[in-house]
């Protein structure tokens, strides 16, 4: 069972407990409802094995049984917490891997993948802050970063130049043939790395109204 059920089942088994201290032997059901969740978070987070082997062999009334069951919630808070830190990190890699690949294309004064690149390091980025599926191929930038910065969500200063010094230059790479300076190169992959460095260990704050003007635009 993945996290978010096993915290759903969970809360649902504490909430079915009395608030009265009773044993077991007078609630049955309740015993079976509390085993079986322990046996299922036992599977599921098999690091904490022992903790849930004790649960089941040693608590007999609920009280008890609240007490394990809250703990058990404390530890998956932790583990949906470094599973989405492991995940942020990984886009961040990607992201960065992304740039060292423009890093090449610039040397070898290659300007037009310089900016391709760019523009993919940004599309990965952009995806995980505002929570876009990574399955979706393709996604407007351009749109994502206009609302952004249309309603000032920060680092929408650091989003604006990025605006100007990458998307707007592939832009006309891509619908124009143009061919980007060294210069403008340079500018553009500032702009990028700066951006990067700030949503490192930012989140970004999502209203549901900002979070429905940019999914209207992928």
């Amino acid at each position: 069972m993945d996290l978010e059920k096993l915290e759903k089942l969970a809360k649902l088994v504490l909430a079915e407990m009395p608030a009265s201290t009773y044993s077991f032997s007078l609630y049955p059901r309740l015993e079976m409802r509390f085993k079986n969740l322990m046996a299922i978070a036992s599977e599921t987070l098999p690091e904490h094995q022992i903790f849930f082997n004790l649960a089941l062999n040693k608590v007999d009334d609920s009280d008890d049984a609240k007490s394990a069951i809250r703990h058990l919630l404390e530890i998956m808070k932790l583990e949906m917490e470094s599973n989405s830190l492991t995940k942020e990190m990984k886009i961040f890699q990607s992201a960065e891997e992304k740039m060292k690949e423009v890093g090449f294309s610039f040397q070898k004064e290659d300007y037009v993948s310089t900016f391709n690149n760019l523009n993919t390091a940004l599309e990965l980025i952009l995806k995980n802050k505002v929570g876009i599926p990574t399955t979706i191929a393709k996604v407007n930038t351009a749109n994502i970063i206009e609302v952004l910065v249309k309603y000032k969500v920060e680092p929408h200063l650091y989003l604006d130049e990025v605006r100007k010094r990458v998307i707007d230059i592939d832009n006309k790479v891509k619908h124009q043939g143009y061919c980007p300076s060294k210069i403008e190169s340079i500018n553009g992959i500032k702009a990028m790395e700066e951006l990067i460095a700030k949503l490192r260990n930012m989140d970004m704050k999502l209203t549901d109204e900002i979070k429905d003007k940019i999914y209207e635009g992928l």
